[in-house]
């Protein structure tokens, strides 16, 4: 079952149909969501598309990288994890663009 975590208020606990609890009280970072839902092969992974996702969150504080570069490292890493994991786009949206894009506002917006 799925459920949208982005609607949970904090120390909220919900219970799955299959009887697992939901905790978002011990879950503070990506790593911790994974740790929960994961196996040891989707850990490797997520550690491919977290430190891909390192990669373009560096290239948006480093000013010579280029919007386009940035876009095109985005548009790889959204094929690579609907490669590895199709069903968890949402959760790739939720965590990682978002991260992009307060980056992105924080350090490249022109006023």
């Amino acid at each position: 079952m799925k459920h949208d975590v982005a609607r949970f208020e904090e120390g909220l606990k919900k219970k799955c149909n299959c009887g697992f609890l939901l905790d978002l009280a011990l879950m503070e970072t990506v790593d911790d969501f994974l740790r929960f839902f994961e196996s040891d092969e989707e850990r490797k992974k997520a550690l491919e598309i977290q430190q891909a996702a390192q990669d373009i969150c560096r290239m948006i504080l480093n000013e010579e990288s280029s919007e386009v570069d940035i876009e095109i490292a985005k548009e790889n890493l959204r094929q690579k994890v609907l490669e590895l994991f199709p069903n968890k786009m949402e959760t790739y949206r939720m965590i990682y663009e978002a991260r992009f894009k307060r980056l992105w506002e924080q350090f490249r917006s022109r006023d």
